[in-house]
């Protein structure tokens, strides 16, 4: 009996993973069609040297696979169960016996595996080739350079705080002769001026100032001298600024997103939206097991109406998922909703749906 259990693993699972290699090179084949459609002008008219788009395509291809693998995983489950079915092998499982819980355990197996390598992938490789990408992007194809700081203006920030630096140095990431504004729901602001300052990717290391505070006659209520002094700055304020070399959501790992996250907040700076990405970077691989498990209900009707009613489904169920999770996602984007709830939610009604169409299934023969 284990034999055979272990053979009709086996079986299921290979119905499901040729078709799903199969929809992988034929999806990321078109996405890169596309992506080369639009890049092709750049070689043509801009002289973008085609090394330069081949390079780019190659390091776009991690981030169009986590794209491909919830899609494909559903196609390999649609045409799996589809072969089956049409050969009768799907009747003869079940009248002798088997149920569609045990059919159904190999799929639900393979999509938790590429999940899993879903997951890495957005991990490990796709911060790196973000980067990567980008790069090329903005030095070549663009032609802007990493940085590019401004002089001599003030600059705002998403809060109440004004910024004026008299020179920098984007070599050294230095600044010179800062000063601060910072408002605080008082009528008059706290300045702080500082001789010199180095930036990295989130704060502002200020080194030989002072600090004014004044009360609301206008008065100098304390003043007070620094050696050294740390403070935060957003991510959008440092794009304004023009140091656009630092790292986006897309281009960190978990890891490096949280302590990101946890250094911004211990400087006050609104954290929402990393968050939504964060707990992302775990909901987005789990789709493939979302898809597989809606798949294998919606698969059987569909294949008993029709080939064509089948593909629809497919495309129904994609479409409806993406845009409701794209809905959901601004909703935590705009503090409506928790970020946990915002980047699983989709993910966790697509399941619960997915389980009742499973069990309604199941319960007929």
């Amino acid at each position: 009996m284990t034999k055979r259990i272990t053979i009709l693993d086996r079986y299921v699972m290979l119905e499901v993973f040729y078709p799903f290699i199969v929809g992988v090179l034929g999806f990321v084949l078109i996405m890169i069609t596309d992506l080369l459609f639009t890049l092709t002008d750049l070689i043509i008219n801009k002289g973008v040297p085609a090394s330069a788009v081949i390079q780019l395509l190659i390091f776009k291809l991690p981030a169009i696979l986590v794209l491909t693998f919830p899609v494909t995983t559903l196609f390999g489950t649609a045409m799996a169960l589809g072969r089956l079915s049409s050969d009768n092998e799907m009747i003869a499982l079940r009248t002798s016996g088997i149920s569609l819980w045990r059919i159904s355990v190999p799929i639900i197996a393979m999509s938790l595996i590429i999940s899993f390598a879903s997951y890495l992938n957005n991990e490990l490789l796709v911060p790196a080739a973000n980067r990567v990408s980008e790069r090329i992007i903005r030095q070549i194809i663009l032609k802007k350079p990493a940085i590019q700081v401004k002089e001599n203006v003030f600059f705002k920030d998403k809060g109440e705080r004004y910024f004026y630096i008299k020179q920098v140095d984007p070599k050294t990431s230095t600044l010179s002769d800062i000063m601060i504004y910072e408002f605080a729901g008082d009528s008059l602001p706290r300045v702080i001026i500082a001789k010199r300052a180095t930036f990295n990717e989130f704060s502002w290391d200020l080194s030989d100032g002072i600090i004014h505070k004044y009360g609301g006659d206008g008065r100098l209520e304390y003043e007070a001298s620094f050696a050294k002094m740390q403070i935060m700055v957003t991510e959008d304020f440092l794009n304004y600024f023009g140091y656009s070399d630092q790292k986006t959501a897309q281009e960190m790992s978990s890891h490096e997103l949280f302590r990101l996250i946890s250094m911004l907040k211990k400087g006050g700076v609104n954290t929402r939206a990393l968050m939504v990405d964060f707990y992302m970077k775990y909901s987005i691989p789990l789709t493939c097991f979302v898809f597989a498990l809606i798949g294998i209900p919606l698969s059987l009707p569909a294949i008993r109406a029709g080939r064509a009613i089948g593909v629809i489904m497919c495309i129904t169920v994609v479409f409806s998922f993406y845009v409701f999770a794209s809905v959901i996602r601004s909703f935590g984007y705009g503090g409506i909703i928790n970020p946990l709830v915002s980047a699983f939610l989709p993910q966790v009604t697509f399941v619960i749906f997915g389980s009742i169409l499973f069990f309604r299934e199941a319960a007929t023969r």
